[in-house]
Protein backbone atom coordinates (compact mmCIF):
# COMPACT_ATOMS: atom_id res chain seq x y z
CA UNK A 1 0.00 0.00 0.00
CA UNK A 2 1.59 3.21 -1.04
CA UNK A 3 2.06 5.81 1.81
CA UNK A 4 -0.07 9.42 0.88
CA UNK A 5 2.07 12.43 1.55
CA UNK A 6 1.57 14.15 4.75
CA UNK A 7 0.10 17.72 3.27
CA UNK A 8 -2.42 15.35 1.70
CA UNK A 9 -3.29 13.63 4.95
CA UNK A 10 -3.80 16.92 6.57
CA UNK A 11 -6.10 18.71 4.24
CA UNK A 12 -8.44 15.35 4.26
CA UNK A 13 -8.15 15.67 8.18
CA UNK A 14 -9.22 19.29 7.68
CA UNK A 15 -12.22 18.89 5.23
CA UNK A 16 -13.56 16.03 8.09
CA UNK A 17 -13.32 18.42 10.92
CA UNK A 18 -14.88 20.82 9.12
CA UNK A 19 -18.42 18.78 8.82
CA UNK A 20 -17.73 17.82 12.60
CA UNK A 21 -21.00 18.50 14.28
CA UNK A 22 -20.17 21.30 17.29
CA UNK A 23 -22.77 21.69 19.71
CA UNK A 24 -22.60 24.76 21.73
CA UNK A 25 -22.01 22.40 24.74
CA UNK A 26 -23.77 22.20 28.07
CA UNK A 27 -24.98 24.64 30.38
CA UNK A 28 -24.20 25.55 33.55
CA UNK A 29 -26.31 23.59 36.24
CA UNK A 30 -27.08 20.94 33.88
CA UNK A 31 -27.29 17.28 34.72
CA UNK A 32 -26.18 14.77 32.10
CA UNK A 33 -27.73 11.71 31.30
CA UNK A 34 -26.84 8.54 28.95
CA UNK A 35 -29.69 7.09 26.83
CA UNK A 36 -28.96 4.11 24.70
CA UNK A 37 -31.14 3.78 21.37
CA UNK A 38 -31.70 0.97 19.47
CA UNK A 39 -30.94 1.68 15.35
CA UNK A 40 -34.66 2.03 14.85
CA UNK A 41 -34.60 4.69 17.35
CA UNK A 42 -31.61 6.39 16.06
CA UNK A 43 -32.84 6.52 12.54
CA UNK A 44 -35.67 8.31 13.55
CA UNK A 45 -33.97 10.67 15.13
CA UNK A 46 -31.49 11.12 11.89
CA UNK A 47 -34.64 11.30 10.14
CA UNK A 48 -36.12 14.27 12.59
CA UNK A 49 -32.51 16.22 12.37
CA UNK A 50 -32.70 15.81 8.77
CA UNK A 51 -35.80 17.38 8.42
CA UNK A 52 -34.74 20.22 10.31
CA UNK A 53 -33.57 24.10 9.08
CA UNK A 54 -30.06 24.53 9.08
CA UNK A 55 -28.30 24.63 10.92
CA UNK A 56 -29.27 20.83 11.85
CA UNK A 57 -29.07 20.85 15.66
CA UNK A 58 -26.72 18.02 17.30
CA UNK A 59 -28.46 14.61 18.06
CA UNK A 60 -28.06 16.30 21.87
CA UNK A 61 -30.12 19.70 20.86
CA UNK A 62 -32.46 17.28 18.85
CA UNK A 63 -33.14 15.26 22.21
CA UNK A 64 -33.54 18.36 24.28
CA UNK A 65 -35.85 19.75 21.59
CA UNK A 66 -38.25 16.61 21.28
CA UNK A 67 -38.66 16.27 25.10
CA UNK A 68 -39.54 20.04 25.56
CA UNK A 69 -42.08 19.30 22.94
CA UNK A 70 -43.63 16.48 24.60
CA UNK A 71 -43.78 17.93 27.95
CA UNK A 72 -45.54 20.92 26.76
CA UNK A 73 -48.29 18.49 25.14
CA UNK A 74 -49.06 17.10 28.15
Amino acid sequence: MARRPFEEIMRAAGKAAGKVRRGIGPALNTTTIAVSLDPVELGALEVWIADQPDPKPTREEAVRRLLAEALVRK
